[in-house]
């Protein structure tokens, strides 16, 4: 009997702690990113790289060094040499630094830094937070697009995607958000995966609606696919949300915490735990401030208020689709994804341009 008790204890304590480092490790933003990617050679106007799944990847990335100090935009493969691990591709832009072979990076969704790099004027506002934003002025002054970016993101996360709804008139929005980077810090350091960032989203709608939008698409990405659909529910604005754009929407952080869980062989019931402490008085010993209650954010069973559109690639290892496609499936007459092949976690665009780009413009003709 004693055996079994002493055993019990030591299962207990042992999902305790598993589940307070799981919650701990959501919320602390993250430090300088791993630079695993290895530059073997440069040529006029090419890079050749270690060949691995990222840098094979077909389509429009950035690649980082130096701890964000050289930044370059990469294109399309040229060649391929299995044998010798190597990948040759074209190199389209260096922002900042020197390609040199011996460095090593990391590959980035990022492929333009700000909106001038992509050819687009912006104006800088700052919204309460103080946030800083870029607003690029579009030939229709009343509808909107504010862009959101994911955890862990920043600003230039939506950039990519600008000039197509600039080619369609839209006024366009990107955004920060406490905790970013961009925007300050929250009083404990830590992200709240939505729970007070969703003021910062409030703010954005405030800004739009002050100025003139009549009509407004959110563009979530990840996390902010999270906000984007609980603004539409919650917001005192929603009624001039027109349409979602979600690119590998994080719907419900508890099947999306429970999946990576699994990944890691580690029992999906964690998941479930490590929730509840940051929900809990316990939150403290995850290190955040206030318990943050993320149940209002999974909105899986909520019928949306508006049209949705969802774009997310079958190869996303931390957001799974099929949590977007269960979604779309529950709601068939106002959710339509879009699966991609291929692109890692928010790449979607990167991995294939014309298919993110081509989908959104018919669903926005689609809507009006």
């Amino acid at each position: 009997m004693r055996t079994a008790l002493l055993s019990g204890a030591v299962a207990l304590v042992s999902v305790a702690i598993i589940s307070v480092r799981i919650a701990r490790t959501l919320t602390t933003p993250s430090g300088e990113r791993p630079e695993r990617v290895q530059i073997l050679g440069t040529g006029e106007g090419t890079v050749t790289l270690k060949a691995d799944p990222d840098t094979l990847t077909p389509g429009v990335f950035s690649l980082y060094w130096g701890n964000r100090a050289g930044h370059a935009r990469i294109g399309t493969i040229l060649a391929h040499d299995p044998s010798a691990g190597t990948v040759i591709r074209i190199v389209e832009q260096v922002y900042t630094g020197s390609l040199e072979p011996g460095t090593t990076g990391y590959w980035s969704g990022y492929a333009y830094p700000s909106p001038d790099a992509i050819g687009l004027i912006a104006d800088d506002v700052i919204l309460p937070g103080p946030a800083p934003a870029w607003l690029i002025r579009g030939r229709d002054s009343g509808r909107w697009v504010i862009h959101i970016h994911g955890l862990g993101g920043r600003r230039a996360t939506g950039v990519r995607t600008t000039p197509l709804f600039d080619r369609l008139g839209f006024t366009q929005l990107l955004i920060s958000y406490r905790g970013d980077g961009d925007a300050p810090a929250t009083p404990d350091g830590k992200h709240h995966l939505g729970h007070t960032e969703m003021d910062d989203v409030e703010a954005a709608l405030d800004y739009a609606a002050a100025n003139g939008a009549t009509s407004i698409i959110l563009s979530g990405w990840s996390m902010g696919a999270a906000m984007a659909l609980a603004a539409t529910h919650s917001s005192h604005h929603r009624r001039l949300v027109s349409g979602l754009v979600l690119t590998a929407p994080v719907l419900s952080w508890r099947r999306t915490l429970a999946f990576n869980t699994a990944a890691a062989r580690l029992p999906a019931f964690l998941a479930d735990v490590a929730l509840w402490v940051l929900r809990s008085p316990l939150h403290r010993v995850a290190g955040t401030g206030q318990p943050l209650d993320l149940r209002p954010l999974d909105l899986t069973q909520a019928r949306p208020h508006v049209p949705v559109l969802i774009l997310h690639s079958e190869a996303d290892s931390s957001t799974p689709i099929s949590i977007s496609a269960a979604y779309a499936a529950t709601f068939s007459d106002q959710v339509h994804l879009v699966p991609f092949p291929a692109g890692r976690h928010t790449q979607e665009w990167n991995a294939d341009r014309r298919l993110w780009e081509d989908s959104v413009e018919a669903w926005l003709a689609a809507q009006s």
